[in-house]
């Protein structure tokens, strides 16, 4: 009996390990990350301090205003309720100074070690400490952490997962409006969520949680709108109206000459299409697929097609992706570790040729102009190739899914 009691307590000693060794590498990694661009090159933090802090008045950022000593106005942010407050209430550590801006982001991007370091301790609890790792080293998602404010909402999203795949479903649901709150787009988790409850035909239970999950973004908004209606809608005009381009499929299509048309029924077709296909996916398989495997599948059919493909979204699909992952067999997570890796480099050079074509573009015909310079059709290639990358890695990973739900026999 004493025997089996130390056991249990070395195993625990083990996971405490193995979640710090997880949070250290975490906490390592992102601060190399934030070394390495310690500026804030191309991120939309130290923009947004700018344009809407610099004269240290901290204006309501969803209001319409002007600097002190400027004569143009500013709109107000184009970001959800909870991500214009944090933005807002980091302007306050800030004092007004030539460089503040550097000041701002580098403040913001202490959160954000912060924020990866739990978003990594919440994959080990969901999928285990060697996934955990392969999130916290995965490049692509370090150069990115620090181009916006994504990372509170993931993990946010990611803790909403984690409460729902413990059976805490009304908490869970709080937790996927706060995520919601931040970037919005976690609304679509509701769509596997609806046909996972389908499938088990419990739909009052899904109803219970949508109405949880509705109620507690209404709460968390209502301040907002009360405070400033228009300020706070905003974002969701600008989002209904921006315009297709930016390193999205269509973007990258017209860079090497094969332009999808950009109507607006192109895109919705394209977009319920894949959505159809998702529904079919997961309606067919022979048990119903769990959130937490499921979220992957959904967060890439959303932003497959979006409007614009911005460059943190690849935070989402990293951290979806080795969870799901972990629920594989032994010799299938071995060959999706080399799809992932792939992936994650296609991502990367794809970021750095955005990034490049943006320089190449500004010190054109100057006399120090970028190096190595990105033409569009470059980008376009290397566009063309991420994008097909990425499809295959999701289409064996759902694959794979698939076919260990099929190996399954259920209970009855």
């Amino acid at each position: 009996m004493a025997s089996k009691s130390k056991q249990q307590r070395q195993r625990a000693a083990n996971r405490k390990e193995s979640a710090f060794l997880a949070v250290v590498i975490a906490i390592v990694a992102s601060f190399l990350a934030l070394i390495q661009n310690k500026y804030g090159q191309f991120s939309d933090i130290r923009g947004f301090y700018g344009m809407h802090f610099a004269d240290g008045q901290h204006h309501w950022p969803f209001s319409t205003h002007t600097l002190l000593g400027a004569a143009e106005s500013i709109h107000p942010v184009e970001y959800p309720a909870l991500t214009g407050l944090v933005m807002w209430l980091l302007s306050f550590f800030i004092e007004p100074a030539q460089y503040a801006w550097v000041d701002y982001f580098r403040l913001t991007a202490t959160f954000h070690i912060a924020l990866f370091a739990l978003t990594a301790f919440l994959i080990k609890k969901l999928a285990g400490a060697k996934w955990a790792i392969i999130f916290a080293l995965s490049l692509p998602v370090l150069y990115s952490l620090n181009r916006n404010w994504d990372i509170w909402a993931v993990v946010t999203m990611i803790w909403a997962i984690y409460l729902f795949e413990k059976g805490k479903k009304k908490q869970s649901a709080i937790w996927l409006a706060v995520s919601i709150a931040t970037k919005f787009f976690p609304l679509v988790l509701l769509f596997p969520i609806a046909i996972y409850y389908f499938r088990k035909k419990e739909l009052k239970q899904f109803f219970i949680y949508f109405a949880y999950t509705v109620g507690a973004w209404v709460l968390i908004n209502l301040p907002f709108a009360l405070i400033n209606f228009r300020g706070w809608s905003y974002f969701y005009e600008f989002s209904f109206d921006r315009a297709i381009g930016s390193a999205s499929v269509w973007e990258v299509a017209s860079r090497i000459g094969t332009p999808i048309p950009t109507t607006d029924a192109m895109f919705y077709a394209l977009n319920l299409g894949i959505f159809t296909l998702l529904g079919i996916y997961l309606l067919k398989s022979k048990l119903p697929v769990p959130l937490i495997e499921s979220s992957f599948l959904t967060l890439f059919a959303f932003i497959l097609f979006n409007k614009q493909y911005s460059m943190q979204y690849i935070i989402w699909l990293s951290a979806l992706a080795v969870i799901a992952i972990s629920r594989l067999s032994q010799k299938k997570q071995v060959t999706m570790i080399y799809a992932y890796v792939v992936w994650q480099i296609a991502d990367l050079a794809f970021q750095y040729g955005f990034f490049q074509g943006i320089l190449t573009s500004t010190y054109a015909g100057t006399a120090t102009p970028a190096s190595p310079e990105i033409t569009g059709m470059t980008f376009g290639v290397i566009g063309v190739i991420r994008y097909i990358v990425a499809v295959g890695f999701a289409f064996l990973l759902a694959k794979f899914l698939y076919d260990e739900k099929r190996a399954i026999t259920p209970t009855k």
